[in-house]
């Protein structure tokens, strides 16, 4: 009986003993840096970054959600796990304003959600840009679009991470002049122009230095 307990108590400091070496993995914290990457009027491209922390366990996968403007409920975006960091986010309706998240998951489960991005209009975009050549030595933290009045001043439309900008109720055929600036933890980048002509759904391209 004496032997037995002392085998049964071996085992059980054997297993603890394990336990200890191999602790439970956690859930991962939220993926950063999500943003867009394209839009249209009824798709748009989002990326973003994995979480810094991964609760102990490789990140197998990514949900991720949007919302309307006047819901209250957020919707999966995707059926089935994405594997990659990026996703075309397809069946959007023209017109209206969607936000969207992304969560990581690990073998603990599904993680705390991105912060949301701001509300974008699925439209057919009248001009896109790409990020500069340098960052100056810091993240660019957002682009700056304005629009030159009739009193030949510009006005600022756009503060935000996109990367294109969607408008509406614009004249057919008449040229707009458009600025695009990137903005880094030093401040605003020297500008760059975007014409563009309403209708003629062409993309105009930024590929400029900050500094």
């Amino acid at each position: 009986s004496w032997g037995l307990n002392i085998i049964n108590l071996r085992h059980l400091l054997r297993l603890n003993s394990n336990f200890d070496l191999c602790p439970a993995s956690d859930k991962p914290g939220a993926p950063i840096n999500f943003t867009f990457d394209e839009t249209n009027k009824d798709c748009m491209f989002v990326a973003w970054d994995k979480p810094e922390n991964d609760g102990g366990s490789p990140i197998t996968g990514y949900y991720i959600e949007r919302k309307e403007r006047n819901s209250l409920l957020w919707v999966k975006a995707n059926d089935t796990v994405v594997r990659t960091t990026e996703y075309p986010c397809a069946g959007l309706i023209e017109g209206l304003e969607y936000t969207f998240r992304v969560s990581a998951i690990n073998r603990a489960g599904q993680g705390k959600p991105s912060k949301k991005t701001d509300f974008v209009t699925a439209r057919t975009p009248i001009g896109s840009w790409k990020k500069p050549l340098t960052d100056g030595g810091s993240r660019i933290i957002c682009y700056v679009l304005e629009v030159l009045n009739g009193d030949d001043k510009y006005k600022e439309l756009m503060r935000s991470k996109n990367m294109q900008y969607s408008a509406k109720d614009l004249v057919e055929d008449r040229e707009y002049n458009y600025r695009v600036k990137a903005v880094n933890d030093s401040g605003e980048s020297s500008a760059k122009e975007l014409k563009v002509v309403a209708k003629d759904q062409i993309s105009k391209c930024l590929s400029k230095n900050i500094y």
